[in-house]
């Protein structure tokens, strides 16, 4: 019985050993005599991609450091796989790189000609989600896939789960707001329950970094319903950049008719779309002669 033991225990390593082995190309890869790289993201660059910058034609900067965390590697292909919807692509950013470790940067043009799902700055969307990692090259010659063209992890346990290194990165598609500068443009009235405008009306909207970088102004000088005494005045918008909140102010009166009881300032709330720049506000107006009005949606859309 002892040895019937030994015999079975003897034929189910030489089975493991047999299993951990195979690689058709779509298994997952025992590294432990391969390799692995370990990449990092530079703290001081993008941590997802920006799409206001993308869609204002500013450079992004996804900054990476790719080093060996195991194996005799000689060069690495640095790969990405980027998920639209139900679409995963995986494609070549930067080949051969080498000199280990070694920085790379990348930016929208680089993923532009990198995926054939990404034609122009357009085609960026808030869902879309990028890993960057790559195919390890071994000094023998060998390709050490860390990811499969189906978006499919190419490696085993022991290295997704290390604490020591990392073989990917994320990246996510956000709109992060370092300043208001989205939100310099021409708008049109979507709502407007004060009834100064009519629906589709144009308002310019106006940020000037000197005015303060999460600032930016509603300007009145279109408005068909005040007096021209009011034409210099404007809603001063203050962003709060950690929930796309807003507060906002007149900077003086907005004159309907003679008196007190015709000039009117105004306060309020709201929140913006950090991606698309609209701007949703709830006014509250009050007169010369501190009479409240009550809340007034005012909504608007960037042309």
């Amino acid at each position: 019985m002892k040895k019937i033991r030994l015999i079975l225990t003897s034929i189910a390593i030489i089975v493991l050993a047999l299993g951990c082995e195979k690689d058709g190309g779509e298994s997952k890869i025992d590294f432990a005599e391969g390799g692995a790289p370990n990449i990092k993201k530079i703290a001081t660059t993008d941590t997802s991609i920006n799409l206001v910058a993308i869609n204002n034609n500013v450079p992004i900067n996804l900054g990476l450091t790719f080093n060996v965390a195991r194996g005799n590697v000689s060069s690495m292909d640095v790969i990405g796989i980027y998920r639209k919807g139900t679409v995963v692509e995986k494609a070549i950013i930067k080949a051969n790189v080498s000199g280990f470790p070694a920085t790379v940067n990348i930016n929208q043009t680089d993923l532009i000609n990198a995926f054939n799902i990404l034609n122009t700055k357009a085609d960026f969307a808030i869902t879309d989600k990028l890993t960057i990692s790559a195919d390890v090259i071994l000094s023998d010659g060998r390709r050490l896939n860390m990811f499969n063209k189906d978006g499919s992890k190419g490696f085993a346990a022991d290295i997704n789960n290390s604490l020591q290194f990392s073989v990917s990165q994320d990246y996510s598609v956000s709109c992060p707001l370092n300043d208001a500068s989205l939100f310099n443009g021409n708008y049109k009235i979507t709502v407007d329950d004060w009834q100064d405008y009519s629906i589709g009306a144009t308002v310019p909207v106006v940020y000037n970094s000197a005015n303060g970088l999460l600032k930016f102004r509603i300007l009145n000088t279109n408005n068909p319903s005040s007096l021209p005494a009011s034409s210099a005045s404007y809603f001063d918008v203050t962003i709060n950049p950690a929930n796309s909140t807003v507060s906002l102010v007149s900077n003086g009166t907005f004159v309907y008719g003679a008196g007190p009881g015709n000039s009117f300032t105004a306060t309020g709330t709201g929140n913006v779309a950090s991606c698309t720049g609209d701007i949703n506000l709830k006014v509250s107006w009050k007169n010369g002669l501190n009479s409240d009005f009550g809340i007034f949606n005012f909504n608007l859309t960037k042309i």
